[in-house]
């Protein structure tokens, strides 16, 4: 996974943390009580009130120009494939998998060109896509516009595109077939949270009955 970490306490948690701490020990404050005195690592961590954005993500079908870059793209890999590897034809199906390795072990893409990762990443999609029924869509929130591969009509997200580029970025090794079995075990998660909704939503038409029907206890 990428490396992640706790990030230094920001300048005006600092500066906060200087006021309170010229308060006089026996200082009260506006309510009468002791001003309580706190240290950097509590003010840090102190549970303050953050406003969540809960605005869903706009999802958009791919307009022509953006399919054809992603037809670009794949042909690249493909090309690649053919002239390192002599593979003509590639199914775009999970038997592709250890073809996909064979090009990552071979070191047939240097790390410098992101580009090609991530071109690697939407073949990689392609396969996702076939063997997991997936879409791919353009998914749009505050962060921008991203290339992703939707479950359903869910608000359930794969974003292949990247999977590669950032595993280099940060030195990662990439293991494709293992990274296909950790999407793929994420896709059946979605399809699970999809089947409790579903039978969350019948009990409550069921309870909301003349009660002749059994309510149905969640799975497991």
């Amino acid at each position: 996974m990428i490396p992640s970490h706790r990030p230094s306490a920001p300048a005006w948690v600092a500066a906060l943390l200087g006021a309170l701490m010229c308060q006089a020990s026996g200082e009260e404050g506006a309510s009468g009580a002791p001003v309580p005195l706190l240290s950097e690592e509590e003010l840090t961590n102190y549970p303050f009130s953050i406003p969540v954005d809960e605005t869903p993500p706009k999802v958009e079908e791919m307009s022509v120009g953006e399919q054809f870059i992603l037809d670009s793209q794949r042909s690249d890999i493909e090309d690649l494939v053919a002239r390192k590897l002599g593979v003509l034809y590639m199914k775009r199906s999970r038997e592709d998998l250890p073809t996909l390795q064979r090009l990552v072990d071979g070191g047939h893409i240097p790390t410098s060109r992101t580009k090609d990762w991530q071109s690697l990443g939407i073949v990689f999609g392609d396969i996702l896509a076939e063997e997991l029924d997936l879409r791919w869509v353009i998914y749009e929130d505050e962060l921008g516009k991203s290339r992703a591969l939707q479950f359903g009509k869910t608000l359930s997200f794969v974003f292949p595109v990247t999977m590669f580029s950032k595993r280099v970025q940060f030195g990662q090794s990439i293991n494709i077939p293992d990274v296909y079995r950790k999407v793929e075990a994420e896709v059946a998660g979605f399809a699970a949270h999809e089947a409790a909704k579903v039978r969350y939503a019948d009990n409550e038409r069921r309870l909301r009955g003349d009660g002749d029907e059994d309510y149905l206890p969640p799975d497991p």
